[in-house]
């Protein structure tokens, strides 16, 4: 789906102010505690403080329970687009369940909102299945953290057969393999 902006308005401050919005949102309309996971650039922004922004946020979750009604009154007061928080991730290539195994709590908001982040090698992962040119500069970002805790190449192809079932859309496009090797070479 497009998005309805496609200017990169969403970063690390305002992200979390539009989080602690919906939680409010959340406790306003009594719809009970929610859990979400964020991915993509919003994670990126939220991990790493270079000034990295985005057009939404990517969230994947277990159960939706009326949170998208509280997200619509979130951009209603805030002006924002409609799709400024969704889960079109979930339908996507890249996602995988698995990605919940290895998330990190990020912040819980006004004890309603658990907002997880996807780890860094997830993260990358994910990316390598898009593999559009702003994945390959987080993918940038995100080796330099990798490298400097250890993580290798086989690493890398052992977690995505974790969270893709086997290695068909890594194997067969020799651009993404090579694109992994230059970044993990010994």
């Amino acid at each position: 789906m497009a998005h309805s902006v496609s200017e990169e308005y969403l970063h690390k401050e305002n992200i979390e102010e539009y989080l602690d919005a919906l939680a409010q949102q959340i406790l306003e309309s009594g719809i009970g505690k929610h859990k979400i996971l964020i991915v993509g650039g919003a994670a990126m922004a939220l991990k790493y403080s270079d000034g990295r922004s985005t057009v939404d946020i990517d969230i994947c979750f277990r159960e939706q329970n009326n949170l998208y009604s509280c997200c619509k009154i979130v951009a209603q007061k805030n002006s924002l687009p409609d799709d400024w928080i969704n889960a079109d991730v979930m339908h996507s290539e890249s996602f995988s369940y698995a990605l919940f195994d290895n998330a990190a709590l990020y912040k819980t908001f006004r004890d309603i909102l658990d907002v997880y982040l996807a780890d860094d090698l997830d993260l990358y992962c994910m990316k390598l299945v898009s593999f559009r040119p702003k994945d390959i500069q987080d993918m940038d970002a995100l080796s330099s953290s990798l490298l400097n805790s250890g993580v290798s190449s086989n690493d890398i192809i052992s977690n995505f057969n974790r969270l893709y079932g086997d290695e068909y859309l890594l194997r067969n496009d020799g651009r993404k393999l090579d694109f992994l090797e230059m970044q993990f070479k010994s």
